[in-house]
C-alpha cells in the first residue's frame, strides 16, 4: 500500500497526530473530502489514506486484500482509524470493514465509524461491530449536534497541539534515528531495542515514518537533527544502492557535526552508532543478506569512508554497551519524576509522539499517574477514554466507569478542600461535569436507575455552584441535566416526572434567554420547546402539544431572519415538519399541506445552498410527504407531480453514487407515485410505476437481504397485489412477513392484513 496525506494547508505531517482514513472504494470521491474537511475543523492532524482508493468506481474490483505487514506497519503508527460508513460499506464486500476494522479492533487502535446517512447506526453495529458511531447527518435539532459529538471523541482520542509540546518538551534528551524507508521495519525493531533499556524510557526518537521528500521535508530533519544527541542509523544493503538519502545527505551531516564537536574544546556530548540490521532468513544464495562495509568507500561522489565502530544487532551484550556509553554521555534534562512527568510519557508511548507505539508501557505509565499519591487527574481522565474508545486497550466499559468515578472523587476531593472563588469555580465544575458524564456511561450500559441517579447528584452539585459561584455557564449546564433527567423519566416511564424536569429546563433556557439574548440562549429555549413538545404529542396531548411547537416556531423564524447560515434555516425547516406532522395527527391536513409546503420552501433554499447530495435528499423527502398529503386530499395531479420530482431526485442521486438510500428512495417515491396516479391516470401507468419499484425492491433485498429490505419488498409485493388484485403478489408479501415474525411481533399486524386481502381476493 502507498501512504498518501491531508493536512491544514497541506503543511508538513511531522509531529501531528495521525489519522488513518478508510471507506468503501466507491465511496472515496464523495467521503473523504467532506470527512477530511470535518476532521481538520477540529483537529491539527494528519490524515491518512491508500492511494489505492483514489482509482474510478468502476475499477474498485482491483483494489485487493493489503500486505497484512503492510498494514499493521502503517496502522501501528495511527492514533485513529476512521470509516466513511455508508449501506455499501456494512453490505457489500469491502477492504475497509473485511480487514481494516477488524485488524484496528484486534491492535486497540481507536476506531471512530462515521455514518454518511442516516438511520445507518444500529445496521453498522448489528453488521460491523457494536462500538460507538458518529452521525455526520443530524436532522433533528434536539440531539448533540454533530460537530460536538465529533469534537468530544477527537479531543478524547488525539493528542492535540498544546499537550503535544508539553509530551514533547518531558523528554530527556532525543535521538535521530536514520534508516532507508525500504528498512522501515529494521528501524521499528531498532527503535524498540532502544526502549527495551528502562533507563532509556524517556529518551524521543525522531524518525520521518512516512514522510515523502519535498517541501519542507529537509527542514524537518535538519530540525531534528539539531534538537538529538545520539546520531543512530540503520546499515542495510539498501545503503550501498547510489542516490539514497541516507548517505548523500544524513550520514554526512552527523559525521561532520562529530568531527566539528571532536575538534571543539566543549564536553563532547553528540555520538554516532551505527546498528546493522539483518534477520537470519533473509538469505541471498544460502548466504545471509547484510552489508559488506567496505562497499561504501566506493563511493567517492559523497566522499564516503569505512562507517567506523558498526554494531550488530543480534550481538546484543555489545550493543547494549554501545547504546549505553553513548546515551549516558548525551545532554540530557532532569525531571522530576513526578505523577504528570509520566503521564506525559505515557501519552508519548500510546500515541506514538517521537517514540513506538507500545499500548503496554503507556497503560503502566498513565496508571501510575492516575493513582499517584498526588495524581494526576488528566491521566485519570485519559484511562476513561482509553477504555471507552478502545485506545490501546480493550474497549470495557466497566473499567471506564471505574476509572470515571475515581475521577470524581478526585476531583471533589479538591472542590471540598478549595473554597477561593477560582478554585472553587474550577474544581466544582469539573466535579459536576465528571458526574455528568458518568451518568451518560451508565445510561450507555443501559443502567437507567444508576444513571438517573448520579444525574440528580449531578444537578445538586449544579444547583450549589449556581448559588454559591454564580456563573452563567453553569446555569445552562444545569439545565442540560435537566433535560437528561427528564429523558431517563421519560425512558423509564414515568411521563410526569419527565415533563417536570423538561419544565424546569424550558424555564432555565427561558430565563437566560431574557437575560442574554444571544442566537444560542434562545435557539436553546426553542430546542426544550420543541422536545416538551414531542412529549405532549407522545402523551396524546396534541393540543399542548401544539402550544410549544407554536413557541420553538416563533423562535426559529426569528432566527432563521438574523441568520446567513444553513443551520438555522435547517432548523425551522424541522420544526416547520413536526409541525405538520401534528396537524396531520388532527386530521388537519389543509394545516398539514400548510406547514410542509413551508419546510419545502426552506429545503429548496437549503438545496440550493449546499449542493450536498444529504440536501437534495432532505428536500426530496419534503416532496414525499407534501405528495402525500395532497393525495389524502384528492389532489391526484399535484401529488404526482411531487412524487415524480422527488424520485427524479433520488435517481439523479443513485446514477452519480449508486447508493442503497437513493434506490431505496426511489422505489418508495415511485409506489406513491402509483398510488397518486391511481387518481387520475389510465389503469396501466401506475401499473407500470408500481413494476419498476417492485423491481428495484428485489434487487436491493438480493444484494443487502436485511430485514428492512425484505420487509420493504413485502410492501412492494402487497401494494402492488392490492392495486391489481393479483393474490399471488399478496402471497409473496405474506411469506416473507411470516419469515420476518419469528425474529419480531411487529410483523404480526402486517400478516393479519395480508390474510384479510388475500380473503377478499379469493
Amino acid at each position: 500500500m502507498e501512504l498518501r496525506y491531508k493536512t491544514n494547508g497541506m503543511g508538513n505531517p511531522k509531529g501531528k497526530p495521525y489519522v488513518y482514513f478508510s471507506c468503501h472504494p466507491k465511496d472515496f470521491d464523495m467521503a473523504f473530502p467532506l470527512v477530511s474537511e470535518d476532521i481538520l475543523a477540529h483537529s491539527n492532524c494528519a490524515i491518512w489514506y491508500d492511494k489505492d482508493l483514489e482509482v474510478p468506481s468502476e475499477k474498485e474490483e482491483s483494489i485487493g486484500s493489503p500486505d497484512e505487514e503492510e498494514l499493521g506497519s502503517a496502522l501501528s503508527e495511527m492514533q485513529l482509524v476512521v470509516f466513511a460508513v455508508t449501506p455499501d460499506f456494512i453490505f457489500t464486500p469491502n477492504r475497509a470493514k473485511d480487514i481494516e476494522l477488524p485488524y484496528a479492533l484486534a491492535h486497540h487502535i481507536p476506531v471512530l465509524p462515521i455514518m454518511m446517512e442516516t438511520g445507518l447506526g444500529y445496521k453498522f453495529s448489528n453488521n460491523c461491530a457494536k462500538i460507538q458511531v458518529v452521525n455526520r447527518i443530524v436532522k433533528d435539532p434536539t440531539s448533540t449536534p454533530y460537530d460536538e459529538v465529533l469534537d468530544t471523541f477527537l479531543t478524547a482520542v488525539l493528542i492535540g497541539d498544546e499537550l503535544a509540546e508539553k509530551v514533547r518538551n518531558a523528554f530527556d534528551a532525543y535521538v535521530f534515528l536514520s534508516y532507508r524507508k525500504k528498512d522501515r521495519r529494521h528501524a521499528q525493531r531498532l527503535i524498540r531495542l532502544i526502549h527495551e533499556n528502562p533507563d532509556f524510557r524517556d529518551i524521543a526518537i525522531w524518525y520521518d515514518e512516512f514522510l515523502v521528500p519535498g517541501e519542507g521535508f529537509n527542514e524537518a530533519i535538519a530540525d531534528a537533527f539539531r534538537r538529538s544527541s545520539l546520531f543512530v542509523m540503520a546499515v542495510t544493503p539498501h545503503l550501498e544502492e547510489e542516490g539514497n538519502y541516507v548517505m548523500r545527505v544524513e550520514y554526512p551531516m552527523a559525521r561532520d557535526r562529530k568531527e566539528e564537536e571532536d575538534a571543539s574544546d566543549e564536553e563532547k556530548t553528540f555520538q554516532i552508532v551505527p546498528v546493522e540490521m539483518y534477520e537470519e532468513q533473509d538469505a541471498v544464495d544460502g548466504k545471509a543478506w547484510r552489508i559488506d562495509p567496505t562497499n561504501l568507500e566506493e563511493h567517492e561522489e559523497f566522499k564516503y569512508r569505512m562507517i567506523d565502530d558498526l554494531q550488530d544487532e543480534h550481538r546484543r551484550d555489545m550493543l547494549d554497551s554501545a547504546f549505553v556509553s553513548a546515551l549516558m554521555r548525551m545532554a540530557k534534562k532532569e525531571n522530576d519524576g513526578s505523577a504528570e512527568h509520566r503521564f506525559f510519557i505515557g501519552l508519548a508511548y500510546l500515541g506514538g509522539i517521537d517514540v513506538e507505539v507500545d499500548a503496554g508501557k503507556a497503560l503502566s505509565l498513565i496508571e501510575s499517574a492516575a493513582t499517584d499519591e498526588h495524581p494526576c487527574f488528566e491521566a485519570t481522565e485519559k484511562l476513561v477514554d482509553m477504555y471507552k474508545t478502545g485506545d490501546g486497550v480493550d474497549v470495557d466499559m466497566e473499567k471506564a466507569v471505574f476509572w470515571q468515578q475515581k475521577l470524581i472523587s478526585q476531583y471533589k476531593g479538591e472542590y471540598e478542600k478549595h473554597y477561593s472563588p477560582d478554585e472553587h469555580k474550577g474544581f466544582g465544575t469539573k466535579y459536576f461535569k465528571s458526574l455528568l458524564k458518568l451518568s451518560d456511561m451508565y445510561r450507555d450500559q443501559g443502567k437507567k436507575e444508576d444513571a438517573l441517579r448520579t444525574a440528580e447528584e449531578a444537578l445538586a452539585v449544579g444547583k450549589e455552584l449556581r448559588d454559591e459561584v454564580g456563573i452563567r455557564e453553569v446555569e445552562r449546564d444545569t439545565a442540560v441535566i435537566e433535560n437528561r433527567i427528564g429523558g431517563l423519566y421519560r425512558e423509564l416511564g414515568n411521563a410526569d416526572e419527565a415533563m417536570t424536569y423538561y419544565k424546569k429546563a424550558r424555564d432555565t433556557y427561558e430565563r437566560l434567554a431574557k437575560e442574554i439574548g444571544t442566537a444560542r440562549a434562545r435557539r436553546d429555549l426553542s430546542v426544550s420547546l420543541e422536545r416538551i413538545g414531542d412529549m405532549y404529542r407522545k402523551m396524546k396531548n396534541l393540543e399542548k402539544a401544539e402550544e410549544a411547537y407554536a413557541r420553538a416556531l416563533e423562535i426559529r423564524e426569528a432566527l432563521g431572519k438574523d441568520a446567513d447560515r444553513p443551520g438555522p434555516r435547517r432548523d425551522l425547516s424541522s420544526i416547520l415538519v413536526k409541525y405538520g406532522n401534528l396537524k396531520k395527527d388532527r386530521k388537519d391536513l389543509s394545516g398539514a399541506l400548510q406547514f410542509y409546503e413551508s419546510a419545502l420552501k426552506i429545503d429548496k433554499i437549503l438545496m440550493a445552498e449546499e449542493k450536498t447530495d444529504q440536501a437534495k435528499d432532505d428536500y426530496a423527502v419534503s416532496l414525499v410527504k407534501l405528495g402525500d398529503i395532497l393525495r389524502k386530499k384528492k389532489d391526484y395531479k399535484p401529488a404526482w407531480e411531487c412524487q415524480e420530482e422527488a424520485a427524479g431526485i433520488f435517481e439523479e442521486i443513485f446514477k452519480r453514487t449508486g447508493s442503497l438510500r437513493s434506490r431505496r428512495n426511489l422505489a418508495t417515491s415511485l409506489e406513491k407515485k402509483a398510488k397518486a396516479e391511481a387518481g387520475f391516470a389510465s389503469p396501466e401507468t401506475p401499473k407500470e410505476s408500481f413494476e419498476r419499484a417492485l423491481d428495484i425492491r428485489i434487487k436491493v433485498a438480493e444484494e443487502v437481504p436485511c430485514e428492512d429490505t425484505k420487509h420493504e419488498l413485502a410492501v412492494s409485493y402487497f401494494q402492488y397485489g392490492e392495486y391489481c388484485e393479483d393474490a399471488n403478489m399478496v402471497r409473496k408479501a405474506l411469506e416473507i412477513w411470516e419469515e420476518l415474525s419469528t425474529r419480531s411481533t411487529e410483523y404480526e399486524k402486517y400478516k393479519e392484513a395480508a390474510r384479510q386481502l388475500l380473503e377478499k381476493l379469493n
